[in-house]
């Protein structure tokens, strides 16, 4: 499993809006995984001490990013 990155997170999160940003028009699971990686994150750049509970939930959260981003418009999963 790919670890999460500032850039791809951007990436995903610009595909998700359709390029706006606007995380708050997500739906919740969208918006608190987008929210999630981003803590995470934050906590791995800053040299925060990033215990495996939190890294676990960041990559699980992190794989509904890259699934709903590689998912085209539309669809119903």
């Amino acid at each position: 499993m790919e670890a999460p990155t500032r850039a791809e997170l951007e990436r995903f999160t610009a595909v998700l809006t359709a390029g706006s940003g606007a995380v708050q028009g997500l739906p919740p699971q969208l918006r608190y995984a987008v929210a999630g990686v981003s803590a995470y994150l934050a906590a791995a750049e800053t040299g925060a001490p990033v215990t495996e509970q939190l890294r676990g939930n960041a990559l699980a959260l992190w794989e509904i990013l890259r699934a709903a981003a590689q998912t085209p418009v539309g669809t119903v999963t």
